[in-house]
């Protein structure tokens, strides 16, 4: 729906301030004056309260000396863009190019009032937003018999009852906004019969909420294709609640995000009809018939029982049951489905925009351009820019081959798919690396760029669900991870931010500590993953979890280390290059292995350093406790794949050259000591967080996975000389 747009001053609200040696005084107040009857400006009016509270006012309702205004004005702004400005002595005035510019204006000035300890800290400030979409990818697991594209790991399974719980949604989507996101993309197969009420279908509806009865584990089917998920003996319920109730509860939702200027845009992969198999002649096969109506219906149903969602997302893949005897392509059967979906519910509110994005994954764009050419609203593509790999290069080259000239040849708009498939537990912090990332976005490319939307398959980031610290169970995933999640968000809209903003934002937190010891330590350690993910690069995510050295079958032994080779254009050798290289004595045309391990241990050995110091700096929270494990654990994993890494080149010229003795003794020693690494890595980890099943990989077991580690040296101790 066309998201409203304040103009007026409407109301008055009156809180006190006093500005003695930059501090306030209680004989002085300050009046908010902003429209009242706008939800996104009274969210920041709510911050600015709390703002100048926290510097020592008190609220009055009258006599106000000075005054903070809202306003509109959109000429020469823009949309989502702001203005803060100062009229004189006694007035702040908060200009947006609309009421979501306004909105993040106001959330600017309380941050300004926050940081710097009073009004004297506002200066005069202008900004547009740099990226003019930013979101987040969300794999939703609504239902044990609505599952989303993954969900046989624990987060999934822990997550279910979590996602009908409206406190975790009011304090997700609040934060979103602060962070400046704007669009929140909600990934799933086929949540409808247990969300929408389809009258058409009879029977295929259902009550309350429920998850499997017996946990996953890594023999499940992610399909699920040999379960009966409405089958009582297979799952249990969780929320005993109506079909009306949880129309009512997503509408709730979705006016809140609504209200927060977010975005709605619901994603799906192909075929799935989970509710509906057996029912009414519906399969999941292309060719039949009964198919095509029922998924039509369920989308234009869905859309018009929740007018705020803003699009739909679509991935031809990776189920399409019967591809190679339909008659339709699978581009044109998604067009009769989703898309004339989408088509009924604009028909039904034709004053109505409704976004598609089709992602390229598993299609041809040409073919996608001609199924939807009568769609008559924003069209949209998408693309995993960096793979699978968000924190490995700033300089992802895959958009360029794999895309660009797709995209030149049709122009259509491109979001970027900012897939993290490699950090889930770790805190993680490196701003230089998310401004770089930014900077470097194809800049030839902008005028088909739509946005990002950032985000995991292998993960649900829900509530946290796996601390030994009972202070820090069940916190919001959003909010342990408050530092990376701000990063993406903040300098998506504002790439001017520096160094110095985010030490700000690190002594907010942790009052006690050296801001500047903290950033420089969170981003040592915050460098390691991407440092091995560049030498070790793998495009999807169930081939590699860094975080346990796993993939989809468990440890990842050094032979994957000579199978794959580091990232295209990352100027790493691989172990292969590097020993014909030491075989031929010739120069090494790149960066050794051998030179990688060693900007691990640095990494390491610079992320322990300031752990020690920060440890003893007073600070007492848990919070920064809890991070400066996780800064360790960092560093101790980032040590054992530097003694992998040179393990594995010493294989190598041993396995060229099996003359070369030495190099198995060297393999062997440095193996030795990665499974000292791994020892004190996973004394760390184990000591703040429990076990847990990856959706897409393995097991995260930190001391099971220390058996396949020393497991490692003896495979290499026995290897023979090949004949």
């Amino acid at each position: 729906m066309p998201k409203k747009t304040s103009t007026g001053l409407l109301a008055v609200v009156v809180i006190v301030y006093s500005m003695s040696m930059g501090m306030l005084h209680a004989s002085e107040g300050v009046a908010i004056r902003y429209d009242q009857s706008d939800p996104k400006v009274e969210f920041a009016a709510g911050d600015l309260r709390k703002a100048i509270a926290d510097v020592g006012c008190r609220v009055v309702e009258s006599q106000a000396d000075r005054t903070i205004v809202f306003d509109t004005f959109s000429l020469g702004m823009g949309p989502q863009s702001f203005r803060i400005r100062r009229e004189g002595e006694n007035v702040i005035r908060v200009v947006g190019g609309d009421s979501l510019g306004a909105m993040y204006g106001g959330l600017e000035l309380a941050e300004m009032i926050a940081l710097g300890g009073g009004l004297d800290a506002v200066v005069e400030k202008a900004r547009k937003p740099y990226i003019s979409r930013r979101g987040l990818k969300f794999n939703i697991p609504f239902d044990g018999r609505a599952p989303s594209y993954d969900d046989t790991g624990t987060a999934a399974h822990e997550n279910i009852a979590v996602m009908w719980e409206w406190e975790f949604w009011e304090a997700f989507l609040d934060s979103l906004a602060r962070d400046r996101y704007n669009t929140l993309t909600l990934w799933t197969n086929h949540p409808y019969p247990g969300i929408v009420d389809l009258k058409e279908y009879p029977g295929v509806s259902y009550d309350n909420v429920c998850r499997l009865r017996e946990r996953v584990d890594t023999s499940t089917d992610r399909h699920f294709d040999d379960t009966d998920l409405m089958d009582p003996a297979n799952v249990e319920v969780i929320k005993e609640i109506s079909l009306d109730d949880k129309i009512a509860f997503w509408n709730r939702v979705f006016d809140h995000a609504d209200a927060r200027g977010i975005d709605i845009i619901v994603f799906h992969w192909n075929i799935y009809i989970f509710g509906a198999k057996g029912k009414h002649g519906i399969t999941d096969d292309m060719n039949n018939p009964k198919t095509i109506p029922y998924m039509r219906y369920c989308i234009g149903e869905f859309l018009k029982t929740y007018p705020q969602v803003d699009g739909i997302g679509i991935t031809a893949g990776e189920h399409m049951r019967g591809q190679k005897t339909s008659a339709l392509e699978k581009e044109q059967w998604l067009w009769q489905t989703y898309g004339q979906g989408v088509m009924d519910a604009k028909a039904a509110d034709p004053d109505r925009e409704l976004r598609i994005i089709f992602r390229q994954h598993q299609a041809n764009l040409s073919k996608i351009v001609d199924a939807f050419k009568e769609f008559d609203g924003p069209f949209n593509t998408g693309h995993k820019y960096a793979r699978a790999r968000l924190y490995s290069t700033s300089t992802s080259p895959y958009l360029d081959i794999e895309y660009r000239g797709d995209l030149e040849q049709n122009r259509v708009p491109c979001w970027l798919n900012l897939r993290n498939d490699d950090l889930f537990v770790l805190r993680w912090g490196d701003a230089d690396y998310v401004r770089e990332f930014l900077q470097n976005v194809p800049r030839d490319l902008m005028r088909y760029e739509a946005g990002f939307y950032m985000g995991p398959d292998g993960f649900v980031f829900g509530r946290e669900f796996i601390s030994r610290d009972p202070e820090l169970s069940g916190q919001l995933e959003i909010d342990k991870h408050w530092y990376r999640f701000m990063l993406w968000g903040r300098l998506g809209y504002d790439l001017t931010l520096t160094r110095d903003y985010f030490e700000r934002r690190l002594t907010k937190r942790f009052p006690k500590t050296d801001a500047a010891l903290v950033y420089d330590t969170w981003q040592a350690a915050s460098q390691i993953v991407p440092q091995v993910n560049r030498f070790f690069f793998r495009v999807n995510d169930f081939q590699f979890s860094p975080e346990g050295c796993i993939y989809n079958r468990g440890f990842l032994s050094l032979d994957q280390f000579f199978e794959h080779p580091p990232l295209n254009g990352s100027g790493i050798l691989s172990v292969q290059d590097y020993a014909a290289a030491v075989l031929a004595d010739k120069p090494f045309d790149g960066i050794t292995p051998m030179e990688v391990a060693d900007r691990l241990d640095a990494l390491a050995e610079r992320s322990l350093e300031g752990v020690e110091k920060l440890e003893v700096s007073g600070e007492t929270s848990n919070e920064l406790a809890a991070t400066l494990i996780d800064i360790r654990a960092m560093a101790h994993l980032g040590r054992y794949y530097a003694d992998k890494i040179r393990g594995a080149a010493q294989v190598a010229v041993f396995r060229a050259d099996s003359s070369k003795a030495e190099h198995k003794q060297r393999a062997a020693q440095y193996l030795t000591e990665a499974v000292q690494d791994w020892e004190a890595y996973a004394k760390v980890a184990s000591s703040a967080y429990r076990p847990q099943l990856y959706s897409r990989t393995h097991y995260l077991d930190w001391w099971k996975i220390r058996d396949d580690v020393r497991n490692e040296v003896e495979v290499i101790r026995n290897e023979k000389a090949a004949d």
